[in-house]
């Protein structure tokens, strides 16, 4: 199976626009080299409400750093991809700590690679022609 290396992220507002960049490698194993296992890959900015004093609460999704629908990752026989993504979003869309106080925003990036399952298998009986 494929794994990722560290992902990092940057982040430059300018104006009221936010420019997002995130790199990362995956790796490819042995059977994902020789099968050109396809993957599905989704980079996600992520509101992170984990840190130290943080009120309870779920971290919120911002928005999709790759293409949606990005199915066709795959090794093509090399044992690693680089990836660099970017994208520019709102600078009001990722202030995730909306509140009274003025505070500063966590950020994240995940990145997810789910196998593509091999095409389902399909056979069909000899036809029977009946007057019934």
């Amino acid at each position: 199976m494929a794994s990722i290396g560290p992902v990092e992220l940057k982040v430059r507002l300018k104006g009221d626009a936010a420019l997002v960049d995130v790199t990362y490698e995956i790796t490819f194993d042995s059977y994902d080299q020789h099968a050109n296992q396809a993957y599905v890959e989704v980079c996600r900015l992520i509101g992170d409400d984990t840190a130290t004093g943080d009120p309870p609460g779920p971290d919120q999704p911002l928005g999709f750093v790759t293409p949606l629908f990005l199915t066709g990752t795959a090794s093509d026989g090399k044992p690693t991809l680089q990836r660099s993504w970017s994208k520019t979003f709102h600078r009001a869309d990722l202030d995730e700590d909306r509140g009274p106080v003025p505070n500063p925003d966590e950020l994240r990036a995940v990145v997810s690679l789910t196998p593509v399952q091999p095409a389902g298998i399909t056979r069909e009986s000899n036809l029977v022609t009946k007057n019934i």
